[in-house]
C-alpha cells in the first residue's frame, strides 16, 4: 500500500485481519507503462517521431505538463490541500517553477484517491477520504457480482410463483428503462478523473447526472394515491439500488455529495428508508431453507442501509437529514442480521440459544445480563454441535454475501459515530450485538469491525463506558475455558502471533480511552487553539480509569466466587495476561503496557497480595512473577542488541556530532572496500551493511542517516512552534537569540520521533495508528512531567508532522518492523511500567517471608522465572539474602524450589555459584531427603560446569559426607557423582597423553590429584574406601541396568583407571622423596593415605601383572625411617598396611626384601612409640612368616620378649607394662595364623597361660595397665573365642560390662566384643568364598561346639546371645560414650543378622 504522508515511499501492508478480495482492489498496480496512464498511449518524454504534442516539443517542462494533463494521477497520491506551496524547499525549484509558468494548476490535481492530511473537523477517524472510500468502494464492486448473481438466482427460482414477488417488480417496463445506456454512460464519464479540462465544470456535470438520476429513481419509486396528497412507495430492484450506491460512493470520492440539493437528499433517504422498512422481520433461516422473497427483500434492505450511510457519513450534510426514526431502524435491522449471520455460521451458537424469533433473544440477553453470577455456567464449552445435511452451497452463497454487507454498514456505522449521536438504547443494542459476535466462530471479518465499532462507540459516548466495558467483562467470561483458549486476532505482520478477540477489543478500548485534541480535527494553525498544558495528563488519566474499570470487574468477580469459579477466572486472568504480554512493546499496542500496569498496581494492594483470601494472593504472585519475568527478559534483549541506532539510545543522551573519519560508525572497523554510506548531516561514515534494519535503497536515495533526519524534524517542529507563537513578540525574538536551546535534541526524542514516522507511514484502514501516535505522546508527556507541561504545542506538533513538514516524504520512515520494535522495546524500558520491576521483585522476595508454606513455595516460583530470564538477577544483594534465607525454611518443598533456583543456573552463571555454594553445601545435611539429593546435583553442576572451579576440593569433600546416608538413593547418587568426576572415562578425552616420562596420562593424573586434594581435608579415608569399592562393582546404578547386567567394559574400564591411579600415586611418592626428609613425609602422606585406601578397596590394583611385587619392592625402604612423629607413624600405618594386604597376593618375594623387611618390622615393633604402627608391623611380620615359611620364629622371639620384659617391669612402668601388654596380645592374635600354617602341631604359646597373665593385670590398680590388660585379652579372645564360653571368663566380660564399673573399662570391653564381631564377619565372608563347610571353624584347627541353648550353628551368636543382656544394659547407661559404643554393636549385629537371614 502507499503512505498517507508520502507520495514515493513503498511500506509493509499491515491488512493482516482483511481477506484477500477486501485488500486485493487496493493495492498498486505492480508496474507502470511509459505514457503512464494517459489517455494518448503514444504519448513521450522525449521525441522519437511519434509522440504528438500540443506545446512545445523541445521544451522538457512543457511536456510534463502535458504528460501530467493527461494523466489519472490519483495513485500518486498528490494533494490538492498539501500542494507545493511558494517557497517551501523542492528537489529541483528550476523545473517546478518552469512547469508553474506553463501551467499554474499543474499539480492543482484533485482526483478520486487523493490523499490528503486530515483535517478533523469533525471526524473521529484519521483516515483520509480515500482510506475511508475506496477500499469499501472497492469491495462494494465485488460485492455487486455477488449479489446481483444471487439476485438474479432467486429471481429465477420464483418467477411466476410468488404474488408477492410481482408487488416488488411493478413494470418490467421501468425497470428496463432504469438501465439506458445514456444514463450509463453519464456515469461512467463521471468516474474518469482529471480528464475534463476545467474541473468545476466537471463536477457541475457530475453532480447534475447524479441528480438527474436521483430524480428518475425517487420519480419510479413515489407513487401517489387516489386523493393525490399522499405519496406511497414502491419497492425498487436490487439492481437500481445497487447502481444507486454505486452513484453515491462515487461522488463521495469527488467530494461533491454534499452540494446535491437537501430536498432531493431527503426524498432518495425516504425512499431507501421504505426498502429498509419492507424487510423488517424477515431472516435468513438458519438451517438454509431459503425463499427467494426474503433473500431478495433482505438483499435489497442491506443494499438501501448502505446506500442511506454512505450519504449521511459524507462531510458537510444537511442535519434534516438524520431523522431519528430512520437511523434506528437502520440500527434495528443491521443489529437483527448480525444476530442471523451468527447462527447461520456457528451450530454450536445457534444450539446454545435456539431462540422461536428474533425477537426472543434479547429478553434472553437481559436475563443473563442480570444474572451476573451465572456467567460461567453459561459459558461455551467445547461441544460440536452437528450440522444438518440440508447446508447447500447456495445457502452458504448468501450468508457470505449478506456477511460481507454487514461488514461495510459496520464499517460506515462507526464514521457515523463522529456524525450524529445515537440514542442510549440504540448504542446499548447495539455494543450488546457487537459484542456477542465475538462468541461466534467462521466470521473472522465481522468480529474485526465489529471490535472496531466498539471501539468507536467507547471513545464517542463516554458516559457508557462502564456498561461496555461491564459487556466485555461478560463476554470474556462466557468465552471457552482453556489453556489453549482459542487466539482468532492475527498481530499485524507478525507470523504465527495471535491473541484473542477480546483481548484486542480490551486493548483498543484502552487506547481510544484517551481523547483527541481538540487541535487535531481543526485546521487552524496550533497556537490559535487553545490547548490545556496538562491535557495529556488528564488523557493518561482516563486510560488509567479504562484499565481500572475492567481489571476491578475482574477482581470483584474473582473476590466473591467459590474455588472452582476462582480457578477458572485465575485462568481467564492468565490467558489475558499471556495476550497482553504478546502486544507488549509492539508499535502498534502501546496500552499493553498500561494495562498491565495497572493490573500489577491492583495486584500489589488488597486486591492480589495484600487480600485475606490465599487464592487470590497466589494468583496475584503468579501473575506478577510472569509479568516481572518478561520485564526482565525485554530489558536483557534490550541491553544485548547490537542494533546500531539502539546502542546511539542507550550509550548516550545527547547526539555527538564528533566521529572518527576512518572508521564505520556501528561496527568500529576500518573502511575498507566495502560500500560506504556517508551521511551529510553528521559527517558519519557507515558501512552499508552494518546500517541493519533499513530498507535496501535507503541509503542511496537518503542523503541522511536516520537519527538526522529525525533531529532535523524535530528541529523543525521546534521552529514552527516558536515561529507560531504570535502573542508576545519580544519573547520570540529572545527566542530566537537562544535558538541554541531549542536546537538541542535528545537522542530519545529522536528515537521517539522514528516511532511516531512508522505509525503515520503505515497504511491503516481504521484510526488506530493515531490513537496509537497520541497515547505515546501521552505516556511520555506523563514520564517527563512537569517539563512537559512547557512543551505542549511541540507534543501537538509531533502528532501533526505531516501537515507542518512540506518535505513530509524525506522524514518518512525508511526503519523495517524489526528495526522499529527493537526502538519501541528499548522506549519501553524507560517507562513507569519497565521501573516498576523493582517494586514487584521486591514484594516477592517479601512473600518469601510469608507464615503460609504455600505462598513462599509460589514466591520462589516466581522469582525462579526471572532469574529463568536473567541469572544475573541471583547475584543482586537482596535476592541472594532472601534465597539464602530460603535454604532454611521450615517446609521441604521451598528449601528444593530454593536449591532449584539457584542449581538451574550454575552452568550458565559460574560466579553465581561461588556465591551460594556455602549455604548450598550446607543442605547437604538437610532432613529432606530431596533437599540432600538436589543439593549433591548443584553441587555436582557447579563442579562440572567449571573445570577450574575453585572450590573443587571442597566440593567433594562436602558431596562424600553424605556416603553413609540413612537414605540408599542418596549413597547411590555419591557414588554415581564420584563416577562421573573420576572413574568415567569421557569420550574425546586426551587419555593418551603423557608427560616426563610417565606411564600414566595426564588426565588421570588430573583426577588424582584431585582426590588427594580432598582426601587432605578428610580426618579419614573410609567414606573414599567405601566410594572406590562402590565404583568398582559399579553397584549404584538403577536396578533395570543391574537387572539387564552391567557391562564387563565398562567394569574393566573402571579397573583400569584404578590401576592407573595407584601407578600415579606410586610415581608421585617417588617424586615427593626428592624433598627435605621431613618435608618430604608430609607431602607424601595423602598420597600414601589413597594408596592405603585403594588397596582397602582392592589390594589387587596394587598387584600389576606386569610386575607384581612392584609395589613392596618400591615402598619397603621408607620403613627404614627413624622419624617418630605422627606424620611419620601415619605414612607408615599405610605403607605396612599396603605391604601386608599385597604379600598374600605374591608367589614369590625376593630373599633380600624378605630379610630387610622382618628386620624392619621387628625393630619397629619393639621400639616405635606408636600403637598403631606397632599393630600394623605385628599383623605384616606374620604375613610375611606366610611367605617366606620362617616367621614362627620370630613371632615366637618377640612373645618370648615381651614375657619377659613383663616379668622384669612388674608394676612399676606402667606405659612399658601397658605396651608390652598390648603387644602381648597382638603377637598372640596374629600368631595363630602362622601356628595353622606351620609343620607341626605343637603351638608356639600357651594360651591358657597368657589369659592367666592378664587375669592378673586386670588387678592391677592402675587403670592404664587394667584398660591394656582387658585389650590384650580381647586380642586374646579374637583368635580364640571359644574362651568367652568358659566360666571364669564370661565373669570378668560380665563385670566389665556391669552398670557401676568405670567407664574406661565399659568402653574397652565393648570395643573387644566389635572387633570381635568385624573379625567374624570377615571370617564367614572368606568361608563363603572359599566354599568351605558352613560350620564355623576357628583358625582352621578344629570346629567350635555350638553354646549350650543357643540353637544357633555359629559359636559367634552363640557368644552374643550369652552377652545381649550385658550389651542392652549398656544402651542405657548414663556415659554417653558407652551408649554409642553399645549402639554401635547393636547396629552391626543388625546388619549382620539382616545379610545372614
Amino acid at each position: 500500500m502507499w503512505n498517507s504522508g508520502s507520495g514515493d515511499l513503498p511500506c509493509g501492508i499491515s491488512l493482516s485481519n482483511t481477506v484477500h478480495s477486501e485488500v486485493a482492489p487496493c493495492l498498486p498496480l505492480p508496474s507502470l507503462p511509459v505514457f503512464c496512464g494517459a489517455l494518448d498511449q503514444e504519448l513521450r518524454l522525449f521525441d522519437d517521431g511519434r509522440s504528438r504534442w500540443s506545446s512545445n516539443q523541445g521544451d522538457v517542462a512543457g511536456k510534463i505538463v502535458d504528460l501530467l494533463r493527461n494523466t489519472d494521477v490519483s495513485y500518486l497520491n498528490l494533494k490538492d490541500q498539501s500542494s507545493i506551496q511558494p517557497g517551501a524547499s523542492i528537489g529541483n525549484s528550476n523545473l517546478f517553477n518552469e512547469i508553474l509558468r506553463h501551467d499554474p494548476d499543474a499539480f492543482g490535481c484533485v482526483a478520486p484517491g487523493s490523499i490528503e492530511e486530515p483535517m478533523y473537523g469533525s471526524g473521529l477517524t484519521e483516515s483520509t477520504p480515500f482510506e475511508r472510500n475506496m477500499p469499501v468502494h472497492s469491495q462494494l464492486l465485488r460485492e455487486t457480482g455477488e449479489m446481483r448473481r444471487d439476485a438474479d438466482q432467486v429471481q429465477a427460482d420464483s418467477v411466476g410463483t410468488s404474488k408477492h414477488q410481482q408487488d416488488h417488480y411493478v413494470d418490467k417496463k421501468v425497470l428496463n428503462s432504469s438501465r439506458k445506456p445514456k444514463v450509463k454512460q453519464k456515469g461512467k464519464d463521471g468516474f474518469l478523473p482529471g480528464t475534463c479540462p476545467d474541473s468545476r465544470d466537471h463536477q457541475d456535470t457530475a453532480i447534475a447526472d447524479f441528480c438527474e438520476m436521483l430524480e428518475e429513481l425517487c420519480g419510479r419509486a413515489e407513487v401517489f394515491g387516489e386523493d393525490r396528497d399522499e405519496v406511497e412507495l414502491i419497492p425498487l430492484p436490487f439492481a437500481d439500488l445497487k447502481a444507486l450506491t454505486n452513484q453515491i460512493l462515487s461522488m463521495r470520492a469527488k467530494k461533491v455529495l454534499h452540494m446535491v440539493h437537501v430536498d432531493l437528499l431527503s426524498r432518495i433517504l425516504k425512499v431507501l428508508d421504505h426498502q429498509i422498512h419492507r424487510a423488517e422481520g424477515l431472516s435468513i433461516n438458519y438451517n438454509y431453507h431459503l425463499d427467494a422473497d426474503v433473500v431478495s427483500s433482505i438483499y435489497c434492505s442491506l443494499e438501501s442501509i448502505h446506500g442511506a450511510l454512505a450519504i449521511m457519513t459524507h462531510d458537510d450534510m444537511p442535519k434534516q437529514l438524520y431523522k431519528e426514526e430512520n437511523i434506528e431502524r437502520i440500527l434495528d435491522f443491521s443489529r437483527h442480521q448480525i444476530l442471523d449471520v451468527m447462527f447461520a455460521c456457528d451450530p454450536a451458537y445457534r444450539a446454545m440459544h435456539k431462540p422461536t424469533d428474533i425477537g426472543a433473544i434479547d429478553d434472553e440477553e437481559d436475563e443473563e445480563a442480570a444474572d451476573f453470577g451465572s456467567a460461567s455456567k453459561k459459558r461455551r464449552t467445547s461441544k460440536s454441535v452437528k450440522e444438518k445435511k440440508s447446508t447447500t452451497n447456495k445457502g452458504l452463497s448468501v450468508v457470505n454475501t449478506v456477511t460481507q454487507k454487514l461488514c461495510t454498514i459496520l464499517s460506515f456505522l462507526k464514521q457515523f459515530l463522529s456524525i450524529e449521536r445515537f440514542s442510549d438504547s440504540c448504542i446499548l443494542q447495539l455494543v450488546r450485538t457487537s459484542l456477542q459476535t465475538l462468541l461466534v466462530d467462521n466470521i473472522p471479518l465481522l468480529q474485526l469491525k465489529a471490535i472496531s465499532l466498539i471501539g468507536g462507540i467507547y471513545y464517542m459516548y463516554t458516559q457508557h463506558r462502564s456498561y461496555v466495558m461491564d459487556e466485555t467483562v461478560q463476554i470474556i467470561l462466557k468465552s471457552p475455558l482453556s489453556k489453549r483458549v482459542p487466539r482468532a486476532y492475527h498481530l499485524p505482520d507478525e507470523e504465527q502471533r495471535q491473541i484473542q478477540l477480546v483481548t484486542a477489543l480490551f486493548i483498543q478500548m484502552v487506547q481510544y480511552s484517551a481523547n483527541l485534541p481538540e487541535v487535531v480535527r481543526s485546521e487552524n494553525p496550533l497556537v490559535e487553539v487553545s490547548v490545556d498544558p496538562g491535557y495529556p495528563a488528564k488523557c493518561y488519566e482516563a486510560i488509567t480509569e479504562s484499565c481500572c474499570l475492567f481489571w476491578t470487574r475482574i477482581l470483584q468477580r474473582l473476590a466473591s466466587t467459590k474455588s472452582q469459579d476462582a480457578s477458572e477466572l485465575k485462568m481467564i486472568m492468565e490467558n489475558l495476561v499471556m495476550d497482553l504480554l504478546t502486544t507488549l512493546n509492539l508499535p502498534e499496542y502501546p496500552a499493553s503496557a498500561a494495562i498491565l500496569e495497572v493490573l500489577c498496581v491492583l495486584l500489589l494492594q488488597n486486591a492480589g497480595l495484600k487480600s485475606k483470601d490465599i487464592t487470590a494472593r497466589i494468583m496475584a504472585i503468579d501473575l506478577l512473577g510472569t509479568i516481572a519475568a518478561r520485564l526482565k527478559h525485554d530489558a536483557v534483549l534490550c541491553r544485548n542488541d547490537k542494533f546500531w541506532i539502539l546502542q546511539e539510545f542507550i550509550n548516550s543522551e545527547i547526539v555527538d556530532p564528533s566521529y572518527e573519519e576512518d572508521s564505520c560508525s556501528v561496527c568500529k572497523g576500518a573502511i575498507g572496500e566495502r560500500s560506504l554510506f556517508v551521511c551529510q548531516g553528521c559527517q558519519r561514515r557507515f558501512h552499508v551493511d552494518c546500517m541493519e534494519g533499513m530498507e535496501n535503497e535507503v541509503h542511496y536515495r537518503n542523503s541522511d542517516c536516520q537519527i538526522c533526519l529525525c533531529e532535523r524534524q524535530l528541529l523543525v517542529l521546534k521552529t514552527y512552534c516558536v515561529s507560531q507563537d504570535k502573542d508576545d513578540q519580544k519573547k520570540n525574538r529572545n527566542q530566537s537569540k537562544k535558538s541554541s536551546r531549542h536546537d538541542t535534541v535528545t537522542i530519545q526524542d529522536i528515537v521517539q520521533q522514528m516511532l511516531l514516522n512508522y505509525l503515520q507511514d503505515v497504511r491503516s484502514e481504521d484510526d488506530t495508528r493515531l490513537f496509537a501516535r497520541w497515547f505515546y505522546l501521552c505516556l511520555w508527556y506523563k514520564d517527563d512531567l512537569p517539563a512537559s507541561e512547557q512543551k505542549i504545542y511541540c507534543y501537538l506538533t509531533r502528532l501533526k508532522s505531516r501537515a507542518i513538514v512540506r518535505e513530509s516524504s524525506s522524514f518518512s520512515s525508511s526503519l523495517t518492523r524489526d528495526s522499529v520494535k527493537k526502538l519501541a522495546l528499548a522506549l519501553g524500558q524507560n517507562s513507569s511500567f519497565a521501573r516498576g520491576f523493582d517494586k514487584i521483585l521486591q514484594v516477592l522476595l517479601a512473600s518469601l517471608r510469608d507464615n503460609s508454606p504455600t505462598i513462599r513455595s509460589k514466591a520462589m516460583r516466581a522469582v525462579s522465572i526471572i532469574v529463568e530470564a536473567d541469572p544475573e538477577v541471583l547475584g543482586d544483594k537482596f535476592v541472594h539474602l532472601a534465597v539464602e534465607g530460603r535454604f532454611c525454611d521450615s517446609a521441604i518443598s521451598v528449601r528444593e524450589s530454593a536449591l532449584e533456583l539457584v542449581g538451574r543456573h550454575i552452568a550458565s552463571h559460574p560466579d553465581v555459584g561461588l556465591k551460594y555454594f556455602e549455604k548450598v553445601a550446607e543442605r547437604i545435611k538437610d532432613t529432606g531427603i530431596s533437599v540432600r539429593k538436589r543439593a549433591i546435583k548443584i553441587i555436582k553442576d557447579m563442579c562440572t560446569s567449571d573445570t577450574g572451579f575453585s572450590l573443587f576440593s571442597a566440593a567433594c569433600f562436602e558431596i562424600i559426607s553424605r556416603i553413609n546416608d540413612e537414605e540408599s538413593s542418596v549413597q547411590d547418587l555419591v557414588c554415581k557423582t564420584f563416577f562421573e568426576f573420576w572413574f568415567e572415562e569421557h569420550s574425546g578425552m586426551q587419555t593418551h597423553s603423557f608427560k616426563d616420562g610417565s606411564c600414566v596420562p595426564l588426565e588421570v593424573a588430573k583426577k588424582t590429584e584431585q582426590i588427594v586434594e580432598m582426601l587432605r581435608r578428610m580426618s579419614s579415608h573410609k567414606p573414599l574406601v567405601t566410594v572406590i569399592k562402590r565404583n568398582l562393582s559399579l553397584d549404584f546404578f538403577p536396578q533395570s541396568a543391574k537387572a539387564a547386567g552391567i557391562n564387563p567394559v565398562l567394569l574393566a574400564s573402571v579397573r583400569r583407571r584404578c590401576e592407573l591411579m595407584c601407578k600415579c600415586l606410586l610415581e608421585k611418592v617417588l617424586q615427593v622423596t626428592e624433598v627435605s626428609s621431613e618435608e618430604g613425609e608430609e607431602l607424601m602422606l595423602p598420597y600414601a593415605l589413597l594408596l592405603h585406601a585403594f588397596c582397602l578397596a582392592d589390594p589387587t590394583l596394587c598387584v600389576p601383572s606386569s610386575d607384581p611385587s612392584q609395589f613392596v619392592v618400591t615402598l619397603q625402604p621408607y620403613l627404614k625411617s627413624q622419624s617418630d612423629n605422627r606424620v611419620t607413624a601415619q605414612l607408615l600405618e599405610s605403607i605396612i598396611f599396603l605391604i601386608d594386604s599385597v604379600l598374600p597376593l605374591l608367589r614369590k618375594l625376593p630373599q633380600t626384601v624378605c630379610e630387610e623387611l622382618e628386620q624392619d618390622l621387628k625393630h619397629m615393633i619393639v621400639r616405635h612409640s606408636f600403637l598403631t604402627v606397632v599393630h600394623a608391623c605385628i599383623k605384616c611380620l606374620c604375613s610375611v612368616g606366610k611367605v617366606t615359611g620362617k616367621g614362627a620364629s620370630v613371632v615366637e622371639y618377640l612373645i618370648q620378649l615381651f614375657y619377659k620384659r613383663l616379668d622384669a617391669l612388674g608394676f612399676d612402668n606402667k606405659q612399658q607394662v601397658g605396651r608390652s601388654l598390648f603387644c602381648l596380645g597382638l603377637l598372640i592374635r596374629y600368631s595363630s595364623s602362622l601356628s595353622a600354617a606351620s609343620s607341626s602341631n605343637t603351638r608356639m604359646v600357651d594360651v591358657t597361660s597368657s589369659v592367666n597373665l592378664f587375669k592378673k593385670y586386670l588387678q592391677a590398680e592402675d587403670f592404664i595397665i587394667k584398660v591394656r590388660s582387658l585389650q590384650a585379652l580381647g586380642y586374646v579372645l579374637i583368635a580364640r573365642p571359644e574362651f568367652m564360653l568358659q566360666k571364669d571368663v564370661g565373669k570378668i566380660l560380665e563385670a566389665t560390662l556391669s552398670s557401676d564399673t568405670d567407664d574406661r573399662l565399659k568402653m574397652q570391653s565393648l570395643q573387644n566384643m566389635y572387633e570381635y564381631l568385624l573379625h567374624a564377619e570377615s571370617q564367614l565372608e572368606s568361608d563363603k568364598a572359599s566354599k568351605n563347610e558352613v560350620g564355623h571353624s576357628i583358625d582352621g584347627v578344629q570346629s567350635v561346639p555350638v553354646a549350650a541353648g543357643a540353637g544357633d550353628t555359629n559359636i559367634c551368636g552363640g557368644i552374643v546371645q550369652l552377652y545381649w543382656d550385658n550389651i542392652l544394659g549398656r544402651c542405657l547407661d548414663v556415659n554417653e560414650q558407652v551408649r554409642q559404643a553399645a549402639l554401635k554393636i547393636l547396629r552391626r549385629l543388625t546388619q549382620s543378622w539382616l545379610i545372614t537371614c
